[in-house]
């Protein structure tokens, strides 16, 4: 389980940055519904891959879920399997905001302004879902926390994770003037949202050695 949970988290990690980091941001351009309309008829390919790539994402969601489950269920059976659900629960909004990118493919000549509003319902609903996501993970870290065999180097990280998750996306939902600072907020936490699941990844794969050595 700490095998498939570890090497599931760096391939979506991989996965995660080539379709948001790249493949998104080559094609969004935030309040330019014109540039997003013009990005889209020259890279509609890249679109389809950064969705594909979501869809993996989405996939691998499911089984970390899985293999995280049966990793603490003996440590915790109520927190891990309330752990999983909530992980679930977010890769369920996930899917649903990648229909809103779906939706873009048939109407990639249509009006730009329909297309940029189906842009900014992925990222709203994908938002809402990454508060989900961090609930998961402060789950998650508290799980880590009370297993000695898990440093608190990497509990930490997973629970700075956490709280960086939650702050940036309540704030996109609930604060109206949030996106002209977004930006500047995500490049401080981007560092410690990354090497709380990453750190994590390493940790497990390290354990899944250890263990078959």
């Amino acid at each position: 389980m700490a095998a498939i949970a570890g090497w599931s988290l760096i391939a979506m990690a991989v996965l995660a940055g080539f379709a948001y980091g790249y493949a998104f941001q080559q094609t969004y351009v935030p309040d330019d519904a014109a540039a997003t309309l013009e990005n889209l008829k020259n890279g509609a390919v890249l679109l389809r891959l950064c969705i594909f790539a979501f869809f993996l994402v989405l996939i691998l969601d499911v089984v970390v879920a899985w293999a995280l489950y049966f990793f603490f269920e003996l440590h915790n059976k109520t927190g891990a399997l309330l752990m999983a659900y909530l992980r679930l629960v977010y890769a369920a909004l996930l899917g649903a905001s990648l229909m809103n990118l779906i939706s873009v493919m048939p109407i990639s000549n249509g009006s730009a302004e329909q297309i940029s509003t189906l842009f900014e319902q992925f990222l709203a609903t994908w938002s809402a879902g990454l508060i989900v996501f961090a609930v998961h993970l402060f789950i998650l870290g508290r799980l880590m926390w009370q297993l000695s065999a898990i440093p608190k180097l990497v509990s930490s990280l997973t629970l700075l994770a956490a709280f960086s998750y939650f702050l940036v996306h309540s704030a996109a939902l609930l604060w109206s003037g949030f996106e002209k600072i977004q930006g500047q907020v995500e490049a401080i936490l981007s560092l410690p949202m990354a090497l709380g699941e990453l750190g994590f990844a390493v940790y497990l794969i390290w354990f899944s050695r250890t263990k078959a050595s």
